[in-house]
């Protein structure tokens, strides 16, 4: 066993040494430097080409430090695949991005974390850049001091995510499913705002690690979970405060219910509770709700921000009442999970982001006819829907304003909606919809 391990180690050694080697005589060659040059126009360094080749050494350092994550060796595969597919999407799909974009909050992040952890940390409570800034502090204390680099050490933050939503889906299931894994992998929008430099990887991974160990304190019933499971819910409000209590409201419910030990449940309840009884106040001060008289002013202020947004939707008939808000509130949830459609955002990208969301209403609606019943006496699928339409509920007063955000924004949501998807589409009969329901375990029994 350990022969063949060793073995895996060197081959995938070897692997990531020849990619990196071809991918350095690439590089090398003058009308690609030419390429490289010009993407890296708004990169705020010296020399474009040095930063790129730095990132490139350290893409190799971070793919060996795979080798030594405490998982199994099929993972481990998997994983440095995956690593490989978003180094190129970070290194070579990304450029053209980054090139017409000047204004890209990324350039900021890597000026900022020059500053310094000193001078850094004392902010880290303002708010989410503060958090990303401090973490490209990080890196550079133990990597170079490269534009590319530090994208791709936030690129790492995204492949940990992803795979934690894969042990957990892993977990539901009940058996070794790569198809789940390259699934999520490589769902285009979710490869791309997960490699970013940015608030989305970050988040993205408090998420999961969030989820994660609710699966696991849940489907294994392994209370020492709830660690990560708190741990989550501060990573992801660490850079969107009202993360906290999108996340808290779905997960209360299910704790009480299938945490059998009374102390345990009690101390699960208590605990999730004390965090939303912290967060809810913060996140009314950060968006300054305690200025508005009422739920509608509460709105209005939120998006009020929004309104000189590039891709701006302009509504007819936008809500000018607290009713004209509540009838606007489908619409304004399915334009958070379903926009840009395309033609919405004239651009490359945005005929890009609303081909994939067309295709993902399509596929949505194909789920809903395989909806059954009997699901509705599952706690999980109950859980998932609920922090689906708290997610909802909390960005359709943003995305409308700017749906370019709202591609990005949907990156938190989207291993959840995939999962209810998947879950829906898989082949299935009345007979296994009954004993999926009343499964003691809490896995979705797949047939």
């Amino acid at each position: 066993m350990m022969k063949t391990l060793a073995q895996s180690k060197w081959v995938a050694i070897g692997i990531a040494a020849i990619v990196s080697a071809g991918i350095a005589v690439a590089a090398s060659r003058p009308a690609l430097q030419a390429f490289i040059e010009n993407a890296g126009v708004n990169i705020p360094t010296g020399d474009v080409l040095v930063d790129y080749a730095h990132g490139i050494g350290w893409a190799f350092v971070l793919l060996l430090s795979i080798l030594v994550w405490p998982v199994p060796a099929a993972h481990k595969r998997m994983l440095i695949s995956a690593w490989i597919v978003r180094c190129f999407i970070a290194l070579v799909v990304m450029l053209p991005y980054e090139q017409r974009y000047y204004g890209l909050d990324c350039w900021t992040y890597f000026q900022q974390a020059h500053a310094g952890l000193a001078e850094i940390v004392p902010g880290l409570g303002r708010g989410g850049s503060e958090v990303v800034a401090g973490l490209g502090a990080l890196h550079l204390l133990v990597g170079p001091d490269s534009y590319h680099a530090m994208k791709l050490s936030f690129a790492m933050f995204g492949l940990v995510a992803i795979y934690l939503f894969y042990r957990s889906a892993e977990l539901l299931v009940g058996q070794f499913a790569p198809l789940l894994f390259w699934g999520l992998t490589l769902y285009p929008s979710v490869l791309f705002w997960s490699s970013i430099l940015g608030k989305d990887p970050v988040i993205l991974a408090g998420i999961a690690l969030h989820i994660w160990g609710l699966i696991n304190v849940v489907v294994r019933g392994k209370n020492g979970y709830l660690v990560a499971v708190l741990a989550g819910i501060g990573a992801a409000s660490a850079i969107r405060i009202w993360m906290g209590p999108i996340l808290i409201l779905p997960c209360l419910p299910i704790l009480g219910a299938r945490i059998k030990h009374i102390v345990w449940r009690a101390a699960a309840v208590i605990l999730v509770g004390l965090a939303l009884v912290s967060l809810a106040p913060l996140t009314a001060d950060r968006l300054e709700l305690e200025k508005a008289s009422d739920v509608f002013e509460a709105t209005r202020n939120v998006s009020r921000g929004w309104d000189r947004a590039n891709s701006s939707m302009r509504i007819e008939g936008e809500p000018e009442s607290l009713w004209d808000l509540i009838l606007f509130t489908p619409e304004s949830i399915f334009i958070a999970f379903f926009r840009p459609l395309p033609g919405d955002v004239p651009n490359l990208f945005g005929w890009l982001a609303g081909f994939e969301n067309l295709l993902l209403l399509m596929v949505s609606i194909w789920a809903l006819f395989r909806l059954r019943l009997a699901y509705f006496r599952q706690q999980l699928f109950l859980w998932a829907l609920a922090l689906l339409l708290t997610w909802g509920l909390a960005y359709s007063v943003l995305s409308y304003k700017d749906l370019g955000s709202a591609v990005r924004y949907k990156l938190q949501i989207m291993p959840v909606l995939l999962g209810i998807i998947g879950f829906l589409l898989r082949r299935h009969s009345v007979k296994t919809a009954s004993q999926t329901a009343c499964n003691p375990s809490g896995r979705l029994v797949l047939s």
